[in-house]
């Protein structure tokens, strides 16, 4: 039995989305669900049962001998969060239990890092132990995550196999619920289809033109088909962090062009003035280094590029009124 955290969320249901196509249907989630729309990501999938974050360590005693593997997706993802307090509670102090329970159950830990932990690096993006240790996160966010994997690095008592996936910028179906936190390309939809005219952030720096900010965009299908690999995997791989994007950084403006072209319209973008609260933690360039990823991680898939991604995602699910896998 796999224990998927946050398996109500973006990631985590788009994962069990992933485990039932392999025929893996002994999945229980544990997730807040609230009042929120986030339980449709899971009306159509294949779970036993879904636990309150409060009670999954009662529900472990009863079940432990069950337990195949936990991938840990749940955490305050929210990059804008204040309360630090509340982003240590949640990505750091939770997540050490959850390394804990792995570790005494000798079962795999795969847990969501992110590309956040990296702060204003522009370049040299790499997921090894020694640029984990010198990294200086511009958020609050970043720094909960980046905590937790220094504690993680630091442990000589660990499960079997670990893997803390710094994932970059993930876009797809299943995010519908994100609000604000969603990707820029579900939020461009309805401008680029409707209005005809997208709304970018202007850029604050002269060496990035308008629109040129770039990010390394990764569709969520392929996110899914990393962490599958590391939490099933029965070949070996090197515990630690690693890099999950493409490796191949877009700018928004290409975003943009993929954007109209999957509703066959012509690039329109207009510039806007990005928040005042949003420019002094604003990356202006990320790019996943994968070398790892393939030497050590043993992961060899292609990424999808942006604009088949875009595709899909407009043509096969938002256009079509679905918002889940």
């Amino acid at each position: 039995m796999y224990l998927i955290t946050g398996g109500a969320g973006f990631i985590g249901s788009a994962l069990i989305w992933h485990l039932n196509n392999m025929g893996i249907r002994d999945v229980v989630v544990v997730d807040f669900l609230g009042t929120d729309d986030k339980w449709r990501n899971l009306v159509t999938r294949d779970i036993v049962d879904v636990i309150s974050p409060k009670n999954w360590q009662t529900w472990l005693s009863q079940h432990s001998r069950k337990l195949k593997g936990i991938a840990h997706m749940g955490a305050c993802s929210s990059t804008t969060e204040t309360n630090a307090d509340f982003l240590i509670k949640n990505n750091v102090h939770e997540s050490m239990e959850y390394f804990k329970v792995c570790t005494n159950y000798r079962v795999p830990l795969i847990y969501a890092s992110s590309a956040a932990t990296y702060g204003a690096r522009e370049k040299q993006f790499y997921d090894t132990d020694e640029t984990t240790k010198s990294l200086k996160p511009i958020n609050k966010y970043g720094y909960s995550k980046h905590l937790f994997d220094k504690w993680a690095l630091q442990q000589n008592c660990h499960p079997p196999k670990w893997a803390g996936l710094k994932f970059f910028n993930v876009y797809g179906p299943n995010e519908y619920h994100k609000g604000a936190q969603a990707s820029v390309a579900l939020h461009a939809y309805p401008q680029v289809n409707e209005n005809g005219i997208l709304n970018l952030f202007k850029s604050y720096r002269q060496e990035f033109s308008d629109g040129e900010q770039r990010r390394d965009f990764v569709y969520i299908k392929d996110v899914v088909k990393v962490i599958s690999h590391f939490l099933l995997s029965e070949e070996s791989f090197e515990n630690g962090l690693y890099n999950v994007g493409t490796g191949e950084a877009s700018s928004f403006n290409e975003l943009a062009a993929a954007c109209f072209k999957a509703v066959n319209k012509k690039t329109n973008i207009a510039y806007i003035e990005m928040p005042e609260t949003l420019r002094a933690q604003y990356q202006y360039s990320t790019e996943a280094d994968l070398s790892k990823l393939r030497a050590e991680g043993k992961y060899q898939d292609d990424f999808t590029p942006l604009e088949e991604g875009v595709l899909d995602y407009y043509n096969n699910y938002i256009g079509k009124g679905k918002q889940t896998l």
